[in-house]
């Protein structure tokens, strides 16, 4: 029916003006319907002179078009012709109705947009076969939509059209071409057209709901092209239309009371009513009383502020490797435990090949945590605060006693789903299964991957002299294959290692203690726990906070705090990965959007004539990359003798002579150019942020520094204008002033003539006043201000170089002026940060991140784009550093990467206490090397 033989009649080398206008000039039925033969035979009689014929056929092969790029030509035509052409080129839903003025308006004098017409029209007739021309107009580029109207297939499209500036294109040729081949799933000829007539604009939102019923009845014998059609039919959104009846008498217009009546008696598709009631009723405006009367109605439930059952695991669904899991783990946690929980329990997390999906869910459960203490039955896990434990808790401990007593009265045991019958005692000691009962309850976890899982070799070793084989139906590899990772390398937890009591020496002083104020879980189930680390050890202050937060749905625990953003999974046709961001305010979500969808068939990154799958880490020669999400992410390090020569990108020199771009600090000029800044953004100098701002009438500005992450952001504002007309009105924004004073918000700092010295709560610990260069390079009033914005301190005074980038842990800056502070202890683990003169004891890790991906959460939402700041992702962050001894600081380095320490707030630290954050720092870097489901859920907007 869309003739790929009809096409080749339209020979590519002819020009118009040889070409007879004919019944076989129809490319489809859909076309002929377009332009009637009978209009075009009269035009062809009244009009001998060529160009007359050659209108005709421009007319006829732009009706067949969808869509397509007629820009060139109309820039070639000039007066009322170029506006004619002009405005039948915005879109092929209006253009059939403005066919007829180019008879009108273009004379045959115009010879350059003739030859122009006549070459865009053949390449548009030779690919009108492909149904994704209907999205033509949607392409913002014009050399996508010239590319859209020539092609003949989606393949044509990736060398000009880019995924990621054209979704809604995109998304609108993904439609097109699944009913496309929905419609060829039939050997009938009427059948298919009669699909075709229902779904051939559907890309746009668009079918004919007066045909799906005649369809089913054509169809019959079709059940996979009545399935699929049904499937992209039922997406539309449908409206109960009675209740708009009363509104057709709102109009003064008979034939529009008419049509208006006519319409919502015969469909319920809200896109077909609203183009029927403006051809017939006029376009919609807010005075008119006819759609007053629509907007007055009740609208349809509004789900999009719906937050699924357990939002937090339903990010682990993508995790699973069988497509039944997959579609269970969904229903499961989207619509509720009850509902699907004992098919999905019994059918999936007793799966060994499911261990993925288990270990994510168990993750966002119980993620784990640095240090156990207070058990009594399992007391020889105590004392062991370098090991990562899932489940450190009084109940854990009173479960694994339950469990070892049942085990002695029934001679039996519950594991993996399975009641497995044991031998006598003296087989099977006592102390053995206690030490199993108090691993697989209390869950240690291993440093790499965080498993929790029991090693293959304890695992069958157990098992074997253990289980009573005869009355199980179930073998020892079996059994194991659900408590043991399936790889024999894979990171598992070793039961020797937790046999008996820990060998660290106990603790002597509050001086060498190592706390965890959050443990325990202190706060009740609608707040969230967050460490002070303001306040010292053995001090009258609070450890920690308890601040208002939102449950990831009914049935979750995972609590998001007030004002942050969540990212949450939706259903999706097909296989795409669909989400919305919701806010949580107070302890609910609310200002939920969707996000654009993420294709299967993008997600994947081409390297040259390889393919490199979505999560696959690669190499460009010493530059770790990663492809995410169809992505290529890398390293931007110089390599082999380029990284000799000055250690820093594009070799700049080490100079310190800071310029600002687009709001952005650089060290120097040639930094600035190197990330990309063009020169003509280039200011020389740091100016005050509140110079050159002219605020509203009673307000004032107040500096506020903050590090844009999104290229969408063309600007990244380094002040706020603070109301100052009712500060009781406002809401709560602490701020400290220089006198070290904390106001509620900074319209009573301006208030109380208060000079700002940095944004948050007053600091504790640090050094109030003294000038001091941070690692990011930038030149702070005090310490405590460099800690406000997560920044560690490099040294004393202000900034004076740029350090060579290297591994080795040593001074960089060969400066007079620079005086590296000593180490807090000598030959700790350290680091030097990128671009820093000073090495520093604790943890590090280096975040590559996928820019076009905040592009992709700011992209079609009004969601403000200082959500995606650094300052944002650094508290999100902090939330995983559970030991209040360490704090996490944070900067975009000279080669625009998250450099992430974990350092110690200690002045005089111990061993174990710089230790333990530096495997905090492992801890975090895990986490995101893994896309643990805990790391990708909330961002917290800039206050």
């Amino acid at each position: 029916m869309n003739g790929a033989k009809n096409n080749a009649d339209i020979s590519n080398s002819k020009t118009l003006e040889s070409r007879e206008l004919d019944q076989g000039s129809c490319i489809s039925m859909k076309t002929c319907r377009n332009l009637s033969g009978d209009t075009a035979s009269k035009k062809m009689q009244q009009n001998s002179h060529s160009w007359w014929t050659k209108l005709v056929f421009a007319s006829f092969t732009l009706a067949v078009a969808e869509s397509q790029d007629l820009s060139t030509c109309c820039n070639k035509a000039e007066g009322t012709c170029r506006s004619v052409c002009e405005k039948m080129s915005l879109g092929s839903t209006i253009r059939e109705e403005r066919i007829q003025n180019i008879y009108k308006f273009c004379t045959p004098d115009l010879i350059e947009f003739w030859i122009c017409m006549n070459q865009t029209i053949q390449e548009v007739v030779s690919g009108s076969g492909w149904w994704g021309k209907t999205c033509c107009a949607l392409a913002h580029s014009g050399q996508c939509r010239h590319a859209c109207a020539t092609a003949s297939d989606a393949r044509a499209l990736s060398p000009v059209c880019r995924r990621s500036d054209e979704i809604a294109f995109f998304d609108c040729v993904q439609r097109q071409q699944e009913a496309q081949w929905c419609c060829s799933q039939t050997v009938s000829l009427t059948c298919h057209e009669v699909c075709e007539s229902v779904v051939w604009r559907v890309g746009l939102g668009r079918f004919d709901s007066s045909l799906t019923d005649h369809a089913a009845e054509v169809c019959e014998g079709s059940p996979v092209l009545l399935r699929c059609l049904y499937d992209l039919t039922a997406s539309t959104v449908h409206t109960d239309t009675s209740k708009y009846l009363p509104c057709c008498q709102e109009s003064a217009s008979s034939e529009c009371r008419k049509n208006c009546e006519e319409v919502l008696h015969r469909t319920g598709e809200s896109q077909e009513i609203a183009d029927a009631l403006a051809l017939n009723c006029g376009a919609p405006a807010i005075h008119d009383e006819l759609w007053q009367c629509f907007l007055r109605k009740d609208a349809p439930v509004n789900t999009k502020n719906f937050v699924p059952y357990d939002a937090a695991k339903l990010h682990c669904c993508e995790k699973a490797v069988t497509i039944n899991c997959k579609r269970l783990c969904f229903e499961t946690f989207n619509i509720g435990w009850p509902t699907n929980g004992q098919k999905f329990y019994s059918d999936c997390l007793v799966d060994p090949q499911e261990m993925m999906l288990i270990e994510c869910i168990e993750e966002v459960d119980a993620p784990c945590s640095l240090g156990c203490a207070g058990l009594t039955y399992c007391s020889q896990l105590n004392n062991r605060p370098t090991t990562l434990f899932r489940s450190c808790s009084a109940q854990a401990d009173l479960n694994a006693h339950v469990a070892v007593a049942e085990r002695k009265d029934k001679g039996s045991v519950f594991i993996s789903g399975m009641n497995l019958p044991l031998k006598n005692s003296s087989q099977c000691p006592t102390d053995l299964w206690k030490s199993v009962a108090c691993t697989l309850h209390v869950k240690p976890c291993s440093n790499k991957g965080h498993s929790s899982l029991m090693c293959l070799e304890d695992c069958m070793r157990l098992v074997s002299s253990c289980v009573e084989w005869a009355r199980v139906q179930l073998t020892a590899p079996a059994l194991c294959a659900r408590l043991a990772p399936p790889q024999h390398d894979a990171p598992c937890v070793s039961l020797r290692d937790f046999v008996n009591p820990s060998t660290e020496p106990a603790l002597l002083s509050a001086r060498e203690v190592v706390t965890s104020p959050c443990s325990g879980s202190p706060c009740n189930a609608s707040q969230l726990c967050v460490v002070n680390r303001s306040c010292a050890y053995g001090g009258t202050c609070a450890r920690y906070a308890c601040l208002d937060a939102c449950p990831l749905g009914d049935g979750s625990s995972y609590m998001v705090s007030s004002g942050s953003w969540v990212r949450v999974p939706i259903p999706c046709y097909g296989n795409d990965l669909c989400y919305k961001v919701c806010r949580c305010e107070g302890h609910t979500f609310a200002h939920c959007q969707q996000l654009p969808p993420i294709y299967p068939d993008s997600t994947n990154c081409r390297l040259h004539d390889k393919v490199v799958k979505d999560g696959e880490k690669y190499y460009m020669e010493c530059n770790p990359c990663k492809c995410v999400l169809g992505e290529r992410v890398c390293a931007v390090r110089a390599c082999g003798r380029a990284a000799l020569l000055t250690g820093l990108p594009c070799n700049c020199p080490p100079h310190h002579l800071p310029v600002t771009a687009a709001g952005r600090l650089h060290a120097n000029a040639c930094l600035a150019k190197c990330a990309g800044v063009p020169d003509v953004f280039i200011e020389f100098g740091t100016p005050s942020p509140c110079a050159s701002v002219s605020c509203p009438r009673r307000h004032v500005c107040l500096p506020k520094n903050a590090v844009c992450l999104s290229q969408l952001s063309n600007s990244c504002p380094q002040h706020v204008c603070v109301n100052t007309t009712n500060c009781k009105s406002q809401p709560a924004m602490p701020v400290c002033d220089t006198e070290g004073r904390t106001h509620v918000s900074p319209c009573h700092l301006v208030m109380s003539r208060a000079t700002v010295a940095y944004w948050g709560h007053c600091l504790k610990g640090c050094a109030k006043t003294g000038t001091v260069c941070g690692v990011n390079g930038v030149t702070y009033t005090s310490e405590c201000a460099a800690w406000s914005e997560y920044v560690s301190v490099d040294y004393l005074g202000p900034c004076f170089a740029v350090g060579p980038i290297s591994d080795l842990m040593e001074p960089k800056c060969e400066f007079d002026r620079i005086v590296c502070p000593p180490l807090k202890r000598p030959k700790c683990l350290g680091f030097t940060a990128p671009g820093a003169c000073c090495p520093k004891c604790g943890g590090a890790l280096r975040i590559l991140y996928a820019k076009k991906q905040f592009d992709r959460a700011l992209y079609g939402t009004n969601i403000s784009d200082n959500v995606v700041h650094l300052n944002n992702i650094l508290k999100t962050l902090e939330r995983h550093i559970k030991i209040a001894e360490c704090a996490l600081r944070g900067y975009l380095t000279v080669e625009m990467e998250l450099f992430i320490s974990v350092e110690t707030l200690l002045d005089n630290p111990t061993d174990l206490q710089l230790s333990v954050c530096v495997l905090e720092a492992e801890k975090l870097a895990d986490l995101i090397n893994r896309g643990s489901a805990n790391c990708v859920i909330p961002t917290k907007p800039q206050n």
